[in-house]
């Protein structure tokens, strides 16, 4: 029998990744900062660390401080969104020590979650990300041959390697973990929230970026 074949790749989640060029003038400020912050908050708070600090989370909105100026920044290049929507950004600084990580969770209640990573030595942990959808736990994809796979990413989990002035923005309620710091070092990183809101209000931040600039692509890296 001759069949026409296609398929339909509905509801992609797409995952948003750019690297800051020249990152290196500004990474040595944003650790002393991170360490700075740990200083005044030495308890931190419990979320989904375990063993590592992370901070309060904070409104990004002080131009005049160097983070929320340089997350600013960044999120002012972002090319994806209208600029008809506002972003309202809250962040919070991670420092996961040697054996600490990151259990499964995600972000409810915001549109976009994002990570930048400040310090990551060789085998902090990668961060992964699980398929929205329970088709996993079925036969289905264990049943598509690895071309179809591939081409379509299906993939049981999906990993980034944490690159120092990378920064990653996805889908809030995409679940997402962050492996075991296997490291002698400190992996230092920054998560922070978007909500966007409609209507015909200026993007919070500056639209020019003289200092830094970005190379924003479709994400490319490692499955599991």
């Amino acid at each position: 029998m001759d069949l026409s074949y296609s398929n339909i790749n509905l509801f992609p989640s797409v995952i948003h990744q750019f690297d800051v060029n020249g990152f290196g003038e500004i990474q040595n400020q944003l650790i002393d900062y991170a360490y700075d912050l740990k200083k005044k908050e030495p308890e931190g708070v419990l979320i989904s660390n375990h063993g590592g600090w992370q901070s309060p989370d904070f409104s990004v909105n002080n131009e005049d401080d160097v983070l929320h100026n340089f997350i600013i920044n960044c999120l002012a290049g972002f090319p994806v969104i209208d600029e008809t929507f506002n972003m309202k950004v809250d962040a919070w600084v991670n420092i996961n020590k040697p054996g600490d990580y990151n259990i499964k969770h995600n972000h409810p209640g915001v549109d976009l979650a994002g990570v930048l990573w400040i310090k990551c030595p060789k085998d902090c942990g990668v961060i992964a990300f699980d398929p929205p959808t329970a088709f996993q736990s079925h036969n289905e994809l264990n049943s598509y041959i690895d071309d179809f796979k591939n081409q379509n990413n299906l993939y049981h989990c999906y990993h980034f390697n944490p690159t120092e002035g990378k920064i990653l923005v996805f889908p809030a309620h995409l679940n997402h973990l962050v492996q075991e710091n296997k490291s002698n070092e400190d992996r230092i990183s920054v998560s922070f929230n978007i909500r966007l809101n409609s209507g015909r209000m200026k993007r919070r931040g500056r639209v020019s970026i003289p200092r830094w600039n970005f190379n924003w692509s479709e994400y490319n890296e490692s499955r599991i």
